[in-house]
Formats: structure tokens, C-alpha cells, sequence
């Protein structure tokens, strides 16, 4: 059976992570735009990994209450984002150029090669390359 998954995230500004996913090596998948021309909706992929990241609007009057509860927590908070591939080693020369706060660097682990990176949101993204995945 083959599984793909993505993964979606509220950002308080898109431009902001595009940069920051763009740097690590990921290339633009789609992008809307608001009726202000700021982007509200992108999706960023490496390989097959595609992270979409979402607009919080400024104000959220008239939201669904519990769409604004949701936005409003802690963003970041206990969320870690792995996305496995081959070339571990070239996104973390790619972080470590754009001076992407890096919050484990690159080592070997018992389960494979990882690095963890802190993106502008406080979401937590582990690279990894797992022992025997990519032989």
C-alpha cells in the first residue's frame, strides 16, 4: 500500500515561512493570494513531503469560535514535523546557511541521521534519514 501525507500549518505570515521553507530547499506548490495580495494559502514541498501553510487572520471577529480558539493557542506548541529523505545532509548545510535556528544538529541517532530546525512559528521540523531506509 502507498501513503502520502501532508501536513498544514497556521502561520501568522505565509510570505515569512515561504522564505524560511524555500531556504531548506523546498520548492513552491501552490499559492493564493487575499483580496489584500498578501498570501493566505501555500504549500511548500520537498520530494514528496508538502507542508501547507495557512494565514491566521489579523482579526478574528466573525470567525468560528472555536476556529478562533484554535488559532489563538500557543503555535508551535508540542508539535514536531518529520519529514524523512535521502539528502539529509544537504538540507542541513541549507539551514545552517540561512542561519535557521537549528535546535539538535545534525548527528547519528539510533533510528538514523536527524537534525531538528525551529521554524518561524515554533513548529519544530525534524530532517531525518532513517537507518537502512535510504541504503
Amino acid at each position: 500500500m502507498k501513503a502520502e501525507m501532508s501536513v498544514m500549518l497556521n502561520v501568522k505570515d505565509v510570505e515569512r515561512s515561504m522564505k524560511f521553507y524555500t531556504a531548506l530547499g523546498f520548492d513552491t506548490r501552490w499559492e493564493s493570494k487575499g483580496d489584500d495580495g498578501h498570501l493566505t494559502y501555500a504549500g511548500v514541498g520537498i520530494g514528496d513531503a508538502v507542508i501547507a501553510l495557512g494565514r491566521i487572520p489579523d482579526d478574528l471577529r466573525g470567525m468560528a469560535k472555536d476556529y478562533a480558539e484554535w488559532v489563538s493557542s500557543p503555535l508551535g506548541a508540542g508539535v514536531m514535523i518529520t519529514v524523512e529523505l535521502d539528502g539529509v545532509e544537504e538540507v542541513y548545510a541549507r539551514a545552517k546557511k540561512a542561519k535557521a535556528p537549528i535546535d539538535s544538529p545534525l548527528s547519528e541517532r539510533l533510528y538514523g541521521t536527524a537534525f531538528m530546525v525551529n521554524d518561524p512559528d515554533g513548529y519544530v521540523v525534524r530532517f531525518l534519514r532513517p537507518k537502512g531506509v535510504y541504503a
